[in-house]
């Protein structure tokens, strides 16, 4: 994934897109392996998107195809593939029945230019689509818009479901780390991570537990747990 925004990178927004992403795409069966967050520079945004479009089966692009001139992201695309930017037809005409055209300006017309040959991804929260070329997704970065994108797009991602579980742990780390590795050794299939909420003298944290192994994932949390217990009357003993 490649959100694109000074906002995010100084602060000012904090980034829900990127986490919504990797839940919905967890749940459909499909793993997000990266996040990257750039700036409103093109040269920056088509290096970033080239790397990831070549490294990854698809990226999802977030923010940047507003009407504002820091929304570039389509310009940066067309470049990345080496193909003009052009105003969709279809675009401007759902904007000039919708406006009329004495409501269209600049700002709305930057908002109907994609990549020559790109796919439009129509949702219901906006007339101005997102768009898709090669193996890149450009949605909103306007979350309520996004949602609406990526819900339209997420019939090209998935396969078997992700399963995650989450067991309670109030011991420290370091009492159960060598254990824990030993049994993610055991089971490949089963992605296990100790994530402590609190340290000192009163320890709270989660270990997850994630798969689409419903067999292994089912072997494994019986392990951990039979693991914590026995550390736990160890400790009482």
């Amino acid at each position: 994934m490649l959100i694109i925004g000074n906002e995010i990178l100084s602060g000012r927004t904090r980034d829900a897109n990127g986490w919504l992403t990797a839940q919905k795409l967890f749940d459909c069966g499909c793993r997000l392996a990266e996040i990257a967050i750039v700036p409103d520079i093109q040269h920056t945004i088509v290096e970033s998107l080239n790397r990831l479009r070549n490294g990854y089966d698809a990226v999802i692009t977030s923010g940047g195809i507003g009407p504002t001139h820091d929304d570039i992201t389509m310009s940066a695309v067309a470049d990345a593939f080496g193909v003009k930017l052009i105003e969709h037809r279809y675009i401007m005409q759902a904007m000039n029945e919708y406006y009329g055209k004495d409501g269209m300006n600049e700002g709305r017309r930057r908002m109907s230019r994609v990549p020559e040959g790109a796919r439009l991804i129509r949702c219901e929260k906006t007339i101005a689509p997102g768009a898709h070329i090669g193996n890149v997704y450009m949605l909103a970065g306007v979350p309520d818009i996004f949602t609406s994108q990526l819900d339209a797009i997420l019939p090209d991602f998935g396969g078997t479901p992700w399963q995650r579980r989450e067991i309670e742990v109030a011991l420290p780390e370091s009492s159960f780390a060598n254990m824990l590795s030993r049994i993610q050794a055991e089971f490949p299939e089963v992605e296990i991570g100790s994530y402590p909420s609190q340290c000192g003298q009163r320890p709270q944290g989660k270990i997850c537990l994630s798969s689409q192994n419903p067999a292994q994932i089912n072997e494994v949390e019986n392990r951990v747990r039979m693991m914590l217990e026995t550390l736990a009357t160890a400790s009482h003993a």
